[in-house]
């Protein structure tokens, strides 16, 4: 029993893999952003905090968009990504499950019968027995080989669930993105059919002038191309829209949207947020950073595994048989073995030693390939960071152009009315106020992609928590 105990006990001890900390994780990462500021500065800081929310929840709660909602639920429950995720889930845990098995005994039972007949010129011999039997092997993990292969499939399961959840809020990004693409470009086909009728009889009163001797014929020509790019804008949009439309049905797993891309539409101002300014623990809170670690644990386990290959193996077997019926007569009997061996690796173990230094190099890979995502991630919020305010700032100028145009559309109405302009003048007004309003629900549109984007670098996370402003 004294040695049964000193065995487990070397199999604890012998078995664990040294895990690298956080602080050896991050060492290299900078300690503030770059762009903090510009953040702070757009973020609305009188939010009080209570319960942090999720990440479809801080979504709907930035966007405020029921169409949008119901957009989240389908695809979270019907895309196809989504779903071959959760298979590889199931395949992990499969797998987990198995190498936690092969840390205990294997027990097999067997049945076996025999009858044999035997026949000469005088006499006629037969014979007939049954047994129940049953063998047990247990490979004692003396050095670890068997808990650190446990330890790898664990992490790989874990790097899964990670995966699934990068996975949610990568479809959930693109999915709003798509959704405002869809809205922008709906509204500017409309605007751009509006300047297609004002350029038209811009275009017939022009014609009227040139015949006339009122307007010299570049007029004309000017006029004519004006109407002929619209008409190649309306064009473009029309292959945007359909090529948006698709590629959310693909994501939807859907034949047709749930919902009118041409029914009215106003773009809202997303809801403020409150976001943190701490890189190491943004970074780490990532599902992809998070699924990168769980690989690099998994990688430190399988050359834990490979070491301890080198070494030799202790395995106990046993097998009891018990004869249940014999011509014989020797039924009640029972037969049993106990055996350990130890086996240690001769002629094979060059192959070894070239496995456990593979397993090495690919656990420096892991450590290089974490490193990289990290960097990646803090570049990728810098530049979210800083596209957020770049965007604030053209729709901020649009918002300010489209004023001035409106503004000068009503003064030129008036004068119009008036007689002082003419028609043909009121409709180049009419198309300068549509172009205003296509600039600026492009603007707006690309401030929403840059908070998703935003979204997206903070690994779902903006923050955002139930409270009361």
């Amino acid at each position: 029993m004294i040695h049964f105990l000193s065995i487990l006990i070397a199999i604890l001890y012998l078995g664990c893999a040294k895990l690298p900390n956080t602080q050896e994780l991050t060492h290299k990462i900078p300690q503030n952003f770059i762009n903090k500021e510009i953040l702070i500065n757009l973020s609305d800081t009188n939010i009080n905090l209570t319960t942090s929310l999720a990440p479809k929840e801080q979504l709907n709660s930035l966007f405020l968009d029921e169409s949008l909602e119901k957009l989240y639920e389908i695809a979270l429950s019907s895309n196809t990504d989504l779903q071959i995720m959760q298979t590889r889930i199931q395949q992990a845990r499969a797998q987990l499950k198995s190498a936690w098995g092969g840390l205990f005994p294997t027990l097999n039972g067997n049945l076996n019968t025999n009858d044999s007949h035997s026949k000469n010129n005088a006499t006629h011999n037969s014979s007939q027995s049954t047994q129940i039997g049953a063998t047990l092997s247990w490979e004692i993990d003396l050095f670890g080989r068997l808990n650190a292969n446990k330890s790898a499939k664990e992490s790989l399961y874990y790097q899964s669930l990670e995966n699934l959840k990068n996975a949610e809020i990568s479809l959930l990004a693109e999915v709003t993105s798509l959704y405002f693409t869809l809205r922008e470009t709906a509204l500017n086909i409309l605007l751009t059919q509006q300047n297609i009728t004002a350029l038209t009889q811009a275009l017939e009163l022009t014609h009227l002038k040139v015949e006339n001797g009122l307007l010299d014929s570049t007029e004309l020509f000017n006029k004519q191309d004006s109407l002929n790019n619209e008409q190649n804008t309306l064009e473009s949009l029309k292959m945007k829209l359909e090529e948006n439309k698709n590629a959310l049905l693909v994501l939807l797993d859907l034949n047709n949207l749930p919902f009118d891309i041409h029914d009215s539409f106003v773009f809202h101002n997303p809801q403020p947020f409150n976001p943190d300014t701490i890189p190491a623990d943004v970074l780490l809170s990532r599902p992809d950073i998070q699924a990168s670690i769980q690989s690099l644990y998994a990688q430190v386990y399988n050359k834990a595994n490979a070491k301890a290959s080198l070494f030799p193996t202790l395995s106990f077997n046993a097998n009891i048989n018990e004869i249940l019926h014999s011509s014989a007569q020797n039924s009640g009997n029972i037969a049993w073995q106990l055996a350990a061996s130890l086996t240690a690796p001769l002629l094979n173990r060059t192959q070894l030693t070239q496995n456990y230094l593979l397993q090495d190099a690919l656990l420096k890979e892991s450590y290089l390939t974490l490193q990289k995502n990290l960097n990646t991630a803090l570049s990728e919020i810098e530049n979210a960071i800083f596209n957020t305010q770049n965007t604030q700032l053209q729709l901020e100028n649009n918002k300010h152009g489209l004023q001035n145009a409106k503004e000068y559309y009503n003064f030129s109405n008036n004068r119009r009315n008036m007689g002082l302009i003419d028609d043909l003048e009121h409709l180049n007004n009419t198309t300068f106020l549509n172009n205003s309003q296509k600039n600026l629900n492009t603007s707006t549109n690309a401030k929403l992609q840059a908070l998703i984007t935003l979204f997206k670098a903070f690994g779902g996370n903006l923050y955002l928590s139930k409270g009361i402003q």
